[in-house]
């Protein structure tokens, strides 16, 4: 029998260190938590300084007597569970649940490989009771305000149906985000403007080459405005007034922490998810069998908010830099940061990287999965990358002089860029705007100089006019969130932990309290109702700012510089006298819309109504009458299979939205992204609606800005 018991969380986790330790340690998994608090009960001492009540969760009883079982014939009991508070408490919890009389030891290690397996066994330490303590209080926090708000919600909210309902401190404030974006939307009142810009020609003789320029100055104008500037621009004489050419240097980014691998894989691999993207993860960390079926950990722990690289990593990176590329794409080091800094912090001690670069995509595609070498893929690039030159860019500014009288006078610019070395860009971030590499995913109304190529030109030299553009455009609110701008307002504003950030958005989703449209959260009416019942009652927690202290509070404590009852205390006791008033005060509301119809069973109104699994149509007359029938909406768009009609529906799995014909099961089209009645100009296919404000045929390759359709993309809400 083996002296050494080690205890990890994962299966494959087990197998993996399993062969790196040999016959002296027997290395078994406890498949993630074997503790918590009761499901139907409050299981929290509120009046014995918060005390929880733990048991066994269900289906943990054999674990738990298993590990009895070999931890009684051992010496040493390793703890090798993943290096955050969540792997702390659980090595906690099983401690306390096997109560054995065999030595403790706690080993923590970033990336499953034998090197990095044998350091941490030979430096264990003990379980560190801070991080215990600060999961222990989180899990305490969330259980009490859970607990509470739940059921007041339940009894607050009728409609006749279980709604299946649920508040949460975290999720709550959460969903107030997009609330509060979905009604700046619909608030929003678009203002019309035009921008002008012209195209010139610089007349080379039998070569005439264009470009265009932008009046300086204000770069919108009324529609009176623009028209007069257009008449006098048709008669001006255009002169260069003077050049200028810089360089301007791109320095990559910085290797993924949790965050921006989140926002990353969500915008640049198809279907990836946050849950996704980190379900992936934890499979290239935990192990995948290689050539001689054994299993490699190929990634460092994911999570983490740590952006620095091990000196180790970092020669090996600028080792294969050099091999591979030479020495002039070899960088210094210097990388760029995010603007904005996360409020919250996670324990890794580094970036999420490849165990080793050497490990290259192309070696591994035969042994991974499509999901997994398309996420191995994106982290390997931004490891190498981080490490590689500068992208380097020759900007040239051209000024140029409108003149129609001496009084009238008007001054353009145009801008160009060529690029004089690609860099860290020859493997990653081609192709990508500058407003994607800072992590911004919010849309801009078009007003931005698209970089040109600017032909060469002389001080004083004229230009021939081609035409003048007056484009008239509109004002536009900012957009719903995605998954990864959603991810990045989290993060910025100190909401959560990007660990949690998945089953946040799966509650919200899974709830109805939003759904995903067109790769967008939309707010959902009992989503909207929810808000509107507990922001006025509860102003701490839905609070931005106040969610976000009290992460700073659970990081204190984590650190050993707050303790957990304390800080406990002093949430509850304002928060129970908010509840107390809330119970009385609150006001029942019904979440129905009428729609207009009679019943066709009892003639009473009907109305659309949200029950578990979402919207559907019902008689106001229930119980009494049980009539009901599925809510649908009408995109105005015939099926291309069949001419039926193209409705919009929602996924089993949760809120992702998606458009079928109606006619299924007999039908089975379906397409992803919101149709448009347009049809394709080019194949009359069906149009859909991208994500950022432009259009493309589902079956050719078709693509054009969505203000030529003349459509805002809303399909018409119609029960059908």
């Amino acid at each position: 029998m083996p002296k050494n018991l080690v205890i990890v969380e994962s299966p494959a986790k087990a197998k993996t260190i399993g062969r790196y330790l040999g016959n002296d340690y027997e290395v078994v998994a406890s498949v993630g938590h074997v503790r918590d608090l009761p499901s139907k009960t409050l299981a929290v001492d509120i009046q014995n300084d918060f005390k929880p009540e733990y048991e066994i969760m269900p289906g943990k009883k054999t674990v738990i007597q298993n590990l009895k079982k070999l931890a009684k014939n051992c010496e040493v009991v390793y703890l090798a569970t993943d290096p955050d508070r969540e792997g702390e408490a659980i090595s906690w919890h099983i401690m306390e649940s096997i109560a054995t009389k065999a030595v403790a030891k706690r080993v923590i290690f970033h990336e499953i490989t034998e090197s990095g397996v044998k350091e941490a066994f030979n430096n264990p330490t003990s379980v560190n009771m801070d991080l215990v303590d600060a999961q222990q209080a989180r899990r305490v926090l969330d259980r009490v305000v859970g607990y509470e708000l739940s059921p007041l919600l339940w009894k607050k909210f009728t409609s006749g149906y279980k709604l299946g309902l649920s508040a949460g401190r975290v999720q709550s404030v959460a969903l107030k985000l997009i609330v509060e974006r979905e009604k700046a939307i619909n608030d929003f009142t678009p203002e019309e403007y035009w921008i002008i810009s012209v195209d010139l020609i610089k007349d080379e003789g039998k070569t005439k080459t264009a470009f265009s320029a932008r009046l300086t100055g204000s770069k919108r104008y009324s529609k009176d405005d623009a028209k007069i500037i257009e008449q006098d621009l048709q008669l001006c004489d255009f002169k260069v007034d003077s050049l200028t050419n810089k360089t301007s240097k791109l320095k990559p980014q910085a290797p993924f922490t949790t965050s921006t691998l989140q926002q990353e894989a969500s915008r640049r691999l198809s279907g990836f998810s946050v849950s996704r993207t980190m379900r992936v993860a934890q499979q290239l960390y935990e192990g995948i069998a290689l050539g001689s079926g054994a299993e490699t950990g190929l990634i460092t722990y994911m999570r983490t908010d740590s952006t620095v690289l091990s000196a180790t990593a970092t020669t090996e990176i600028n080792e294969f830099i050099m091999s591979h590329y030479g020495e002039q794409y070899l960088g210094t080091g210097n990388r760029r940061r995010r603007g904005k800094s996360a409020v919250t912090a996670q324990e890794a001690h580094e970036a999420i990287r490849p165990t080793s670069i050497n490990r290259t995509p192309e070696e591994l595609a035969g042994y991974l999965t499509r999901e997994q070498i398309s996420l191995y893929t994106l982290i390997w690039k931004r490891a190498l990358a981080s490490r590689m030159a500068d992208t380097v860019n020759k900007i040239t500014t051209v000024n140029i002089t409108a003149k129609k009288t001496d009084t009238i006078v008007y001054k353009l610019s145009s801008s160009g860029s060529e690029p004089e070395f690609d860099g860290y860009m020859k493997i990653y971030n081609g192709g990508n705007n500058k407003s994607q590499q800072d992590g911004d995913d919010e849309e801009t109304s078009g007003d931005q100089d698209d970089f040109q190529k600017i032909p060469s030109l002389a001080k004083d030299e004229r230009l021939v006019l081609s035409q003048v553009n007056n484009d008239q455009k509109f004002t536009r609110p900012l957009p719903r969130y995605s998954q990864a701008s959603f991810v990045k307002t989290l993060e910025e504003s100190g909401i959560g932990r990007p660990s949690t950030y998945a089953s946040i958005m799966a509650t919200l989703e899974g709830r109805n309290y939003c759904s995903l449209e067109n790769g967008r959260y939309v707010a959902e009416p009992l989503g909207i109702a929810i808000v509107g019942q507990l922001d006025p009652y509860f102003p701490n927690i839905m609070d931005v700012e106040f969610t976000a202290k009290m992460e700073t509070n659970l990081d204190e404590i984590a650190n050993g510089n707050k303790e957990w009852v304390k800080v406990l205390e002093e949430f509850y006791n304002p928060y129970r006298e908010l509840f107390l008033i809330a119970e009385t005060s609150m006001p029942k509301v019904t979440v129905q819309t009428p729609t207009g119809e009679s019943c066709p069973e009892c003639e009473r109104p009907l109305a659309e109504k949200i029950g578990r699994n979402g919207k559907f149509i019902a008689c106001t007359g229930f119980p009494e009458c049980r009539y009901s029938k599925p809510y649908q909406i009408s995109t105005g768009v015939s099926c291309p299979k069949c001419q039926g009609l193209l409705v919009q529906r929602k996924g089993r799995r949760g809120g992702r939205v998606f458009y079928g014909c109606s006619s299924y099961p007999s039908c089975d089209f379906s397409l992803r992204q919101k149709p448009i009645p347009n049809p394709c100009p080019r194949c009359e296919s069906v149009l859909v609606i991208n994500n950022r404000n432009s259009v493309s045929c589902s079956s050719c390759d078709y693509s054009a800005d969505i203000e030529e359709f003349q459509t805002d993309g809303s399909a018409a809400e119609v029960a059908v």
